[in-house]
């Protein structure tokens, strides 16, 4: 079958999420990867690409660890499946004792589902069940920041902050209890908005400890205990969403770990098995777990078919003895500053508004010409335009809210000579942007 059969059919046939269909069409169909190697990826016709993304973020170890494959096949062999509400398997509960080992302070206490939306979802539910069993039955609100993304699902979506690409307007009404403070930096704001609401009312505040689909903020240092406090104060629970910054992204295991803040849940998924298998799960304190010990009543109302799988398990593990192994947060941290660092030498290109991040999750902003705060008129336009653009050119990478942002997250095993061709690569695309003069 030739790449233009493939594609064909692609179009005929397989509706990609978040992705336009006249705009594939437009291209002549998707791009059809059929291989990985360390940050590479390449297509049906041998064309390669370096992986500014990590696969959706999720990729740490990079691709084609032939480790990762070897324990796949030996769980598949030894027990591919099991009723995970009523049995465990080894690789659940090995996985679990090294997550409560690896998280800070007593978070100690791990419920698998199968992604980050679906970890979101159960972390609300947990908090809004936890009110409930301490006979506060009236603290149902979620407070989240405005332009965050936290996931697809309709729980998640409720506290979906207005994210550009998620068009959560077509799916109203949605469920009700999502609160959000519009700027996403000011505590006081959020002080402000849990007195309004009534503290009595709220449930949790959730939120990215360093803003990943909203912007790529990294918070100032006072930022995450002075929340951590506010929570403390009005027995509010504290959700970190580490689905993208968890397992070493940042320069840390988990990013919560730059502020020494501990949350009372934190999500995770993308890293926890580098994208071998689906895979995500919520992380719990131990006085928040003790909360759903008990009778009937107090068990936790939640549950997926594929939770805990076995396979992803076995995933897990192995990622994770590489992530150590290899000391690959600490890699993060190296080669975060030395992307940031050349991304910030793009400041002579036009188009080029600003680059910031942490570890190795960064991002470049684009604006029209020269002068300060001048962004595109059709930002989306703009930021699909540089992400083709710098795709036909040898690497990959996504676009942040509100269009206008390209994200780079590559594998943590990149190098220097890899982050200089991301570098150049980028520079020859916005030199490619300003001649196209997009508005």
């Amino acid at each position: 079958m030739t790449y233009s059969d493939l594609r064909k059919l692609a179009m005929d046939h397989l509706w990609m999420a978040y992705t336009q269909w006249n705009d594939l069409a437009a291209e002549g169909g998707p791009v059809v990867l059929v291989r990985g190697e360390g940050c590479w990826l390449w297509d049906v016709e041998g064309r390669r690409y370096l992986d500014g993304v990590g696969a959706l973020e999720a990729c740490i170890i990079g691709h084609g660890r032939q480790e990762l494959a070897e324990a796949i096949g030996r769980q598949l062999e030894a027990l591919e499946f099991l009723d995970v509400f009523r049995y465990a398997s080894e690789p659940a509960i090995r996985l679990a004792t090294r997550i409560a080992a690896l998280a800070p302070g007593d978070l100690n206490r791990v419920f698998f589902v199968t992604s980050g939306s679906e970890a979101v979802e159960a972390a609300i539910k947990m908090a809004r069940q936890y009110h409930v069993l301490q006979g506060e039955p009236y603290r149902i609100k979620v407070i989240a920041r405005r332009g965050t993304y936290h996931g697809c699902t309709f729980g998640a979506m409720a506290v979906d902050g207005n994210y550009w690409a998620t068009k959560k307007h077509f799916f109203e009404p949605l469920p009700s209890f999502g609160r959000f403070v519009l700027d996403p930096l000011s505590v006081e704001e959020l002080a402000n908005l849990i007195e309004f609401e009534r503290p009595e009312t709220v449930a949790a505040v959730l939120l990215d400890p360093a803003g990943t689909a909203s912007g790529l903020a990294v918070p100032p240092p006072d930022y995450l205990p002075a929340i951590r406090r506010l929570c403390n104060y009005y027995g509010i629970l504290l959700i970190c969403d580490e689905v993208i910054t968890g397992f070493g992204r940042t320069g840390q295991m988990f990013c919560c770990q730059h502020w020494d803040v501990l949350p009372d849940i934190m999500t995770l998924s993308k890293g926890i098995t580098s994208g071998y298998q689906p895979m995500g799960a919520v992380v719990v304190r131990e006085p928040v777990f003790q909360a759903f010990v008990g009778g009937w009543r107090e068990t936790f109302a939640h549950g997926h078919t594929f939770g805990g799988h076995p396979v992803a398990c076995a995933a897990a593990l192995v990622n994770i003895d590489i992530i150590e192994r290899e000391a690959l947060v600490n890699r993060a941290a190296e080669m975060g500053r030395y992307l940031l660092d050349g991304l910030n030498t793009l400041h002579a290109r036009r188009c080029f508004g600003w680059a910031r991040g942490i570890g190795l999750l960064c991002g470049v902003k684009l604006k029209r010409d020269g002068k300060a705060g001048q962004t595109f008129v059709n930002p989306a336009v703009a930021g699909r335009r540089a992400r083709v653009i710098a795709r036909e050119l040898g690497l990959m990478t996504i676009v942040l809210h509100p269009g206008d942002l390209l994200l780079f997250a590559p594998p943590l095993i990149i190098g220097r000579e890899e982050v200089d061709f991301l570098v150049e690569t980028m520079d020859r695309a916005l030199a490619t942007l300003e001649r196209e003069k997009l508005e």
